[in-house]
């Protein structure tokens, strides 16, 4: 996802310099050119925050377990324990980016998910508008699903 987003901040601030050349500097086209201009520096500093959200907000292999993120959303550890099998799986999802089927979390990026975390035994996390729910699965979205898998395995391998 980190390449698209920056590839669509780079045209979001090439179009503010774009506007900015196209737009007559003549008096009567000094509201058209503000409104664009003022469209065009939000739009920059939109796809800027969602480029740090995902940049400060990464799922994270730690000591105490799987830290999964979604945004400032979802922040939960799922402890090593907990943790039965990982795999890369791509599997396509629509609607919220924060979902719970039959005790699945579901983290998509895009509408997919790229990794599966299977539990050995449910875990209870916290979630937006103060629910909580036990969860048997998480199937989450990485840039490097790959990487993840083998960290996750390497990590759960040590512990046995």
């Amino acid at each position: 996802m980190l390449p698209p987003l920056i590839v669509f901040t780079a045209l979001s601030a090439l179009e503010v310099v774009a506007v900015d050349v196209i737009v007559p500097w003549s008096p009567a086209f000094t509201l058209l050119r503000v409104l664009l201009l003022a469209t065009g520096v939000w739009g920059v500093l939109f796809a800027l925050g969602i480029l740090a959200g995902v940049t400060v907000h990464p799922h994270v292999v730690g000591p105490a377990g799987l830290r999964v993120r979604a945004g400032r959303a979802v922040d939960s550890t799922v402890p090593w324990v907990a943790v039965d099998r990982v795999r890369q799986v791509r599997r396509t999802r629509d609607g919220r980016t924060v979902q719970v089927d039959d005790g699945v979390l579901h983290l998509p990026v895009g509408n997919q998910t790229t990794v599966e975390v299977l539990l050995r035994e449910p875990v209870v996390v916290d979630l937006p508008r103060h629910r909580t729910v036990t969860l048997t699965a998480v199937h989450l979205h990485a840039d490097d699903p790959a990487g993840l898998v083998g960290a996750v395995r390497a990590v759960c391998q040590e512990r046995r």
